[in-house]
Order: C-alpha cells, then structure tokens, then sequence
C-alpha cells in the first residue's frame, strides 16, 4: 500500500501546500481518493490525473466529512466521470448520514438536473454507505472508520471519519481527517497503529476544531514517535523533529507500507 499526499495544507492555503487529500494505491495498483476538495482538480493534475483520465486513474473515492476543502471538487468529480468516455461509476465510501447530507446539502443544486433527466447521487457513483464505526474491504485493504470530534454544536454535531487502515501483512495506519484534540482518543488509536498521520493546525490563533501543534506536543514520546503531521497553515514556524514527532507531511509525499 502507498499512500501520496496530493495536498497537506488546511482549508486556507497555497498552490504550495494544496488542501489535505491523498491518494491510497493498492498493490493491484488501484488508487482511492481519500477526499475531494476544492483544489482536488490542481493538486490531481500534478501527479498526472486530469478530467480526461479519471477513470483510468481512480477506482474509489471516500470522503471524511462534508466541508469544502474535503468535498469542493466532488462536483468536478461527477460531471467528469459520468461524461467521460467510459462513463465509469467510482465507489464512494462514507458514513451513510453524511452520504444522504452530501448530496442534499452539497451536490443536489448542481448535479440533480441533466437535460431530459432527474438525477441522483448513485447515477454519478457506486454509493457504499457505512455505518459509525463500520469496515470496508477494498482491494486488500481493510479500511475502519473511527468518528472523530470536528464541530461540537451541543445540538447538531458536526464529526468527521478517520480511517484506521490495515493489510494482511504490514502496519496500522492511521489518518485521522479533521479533528479536535482528543489526547485519550489518540492513544486508544495508537494501540491498533504501528503510523500516524495527524490533523495539525499551526496558526498562531489556536482554533477549537482543529487539533493544535503546541496540544499535540504535549502528547507522551511514544506516541510522537509515530506521528506525521499535516493539514497545517503555510510556512508553519515548528520544528517537529525536535519535539518528537516524525515531521510535517510535504506536499507530493509519498509512504509505502509493506
């Protein structure tokens, strides 16, 4: 398994840094988009996938939660792919209350009317909906969501889905989405992941739905240890090496698992 982040930056970035999306490569060498955002079509682009070849390139997409740096580019995605040549349905994997509010929060104003027709989100996709805490099987890789704390309303809560990924043989990786700190949570993870890739914001105004960098810190050595950061802002002025942690993601790095 390979993992490529096309994007390690947070909602308000750069073409340097992209927004927080990645590319999962199976070792039959099928690739699952892991979000969709705003810049997916740029950052897609630079490693060689573009409207023209999608369907060559994707097999599957699974999409964390329902903001825009995680979903801007889905309705990119859908036109692309459904007038594509092949006309070729990706899978879509996510939590299935999510699934429902993307498409009738998110994708129905611009993708329900074709001409002569009614649309839906399963004529421009394979839909998988999952429930909370569920498990998928794709291409050899055992994906488990994990619900994490985002947006905390008291009412209407706003969670987004780390993935816990895992093959036969290798490591447990971890990518966490967008989170709040949640120290006790992380160790929990950490017992079942051998790598972590962690939400990090690194703005000098501390936000409450971001897990960041001084929080994560504070974390125990053993635990930074395992960890690589991303979803930070622009030019973030830490030294992750020196506190423990593994380092902040580049943009176009790619890990392989084995």
């Amino acid at each position: 398994m390979k993992i490529k982040f096309i994007g390690v930056g947070s909602a308000f970035t750069s073409p340097d840094y992209y927004q927080s999306n990645m590319l999962i490569t199976a070792k039959s060498d099928k690739r699952l988009l892991l979000d969709c955002g705003s810049d997916a079509r740029f950052a897609l682009a630079e490693s060689k996938i573009e409207s023209r070849n999608l369907c060559e390139a994707l097999d599957a997409i699974y999409i964390s939660h329902l903001h825009a740096d995680h979903i801007g580019g889905m309705e990119w995605l859908a036109f692309s792919t459904y007038f594509s040549l092949q006309h070729k349905k990706l899978m879509l994997f996510m939590e299935k209350q999510q699934m429902q509010d993307l498409w009738e929060q998110s994708l129905k104003g611009g993708l329900e009317r074709l001409e002569g027709q009614i649309t839906h989100l399963t004529d421009y996709f394979d839909c998988h909906p999952l429930a909370e805490n569920d498990t998928f099987n794709w291409e050899g890789i055992q994906a488990t969501l994990v619900k994490m704390p985002h947006v905390i309303t008291g009412q209407i809560n706003h969670h987004s889905y780390g993935l816990l990924l895992r093959e036969a043989t290798g490591p447990g990786i971890f990518i966490s989405t967008d989170t709040q700190f949640r120290p006790n949570l992380i160790a929990e993870i950490a017992e079942k992941a051998e790598v972590i890739f962690h939400d990090c914001e690194t703005s000098p105004f501390k936000t409450p739905v971001h897990a960041h960098y001084n929080e994560l810190k504070t974390l125990p050595p053993t635990l930074k240890q395992k960890m690589w950061l991303y979803h930070y802002q622009p030019q973030p002025n830490y030294h992750p090496q020196v506190d423990g942690f593994k380092g902040f993601v580049a943009k176009g790095q790619e890990f392989e698992f084995s």
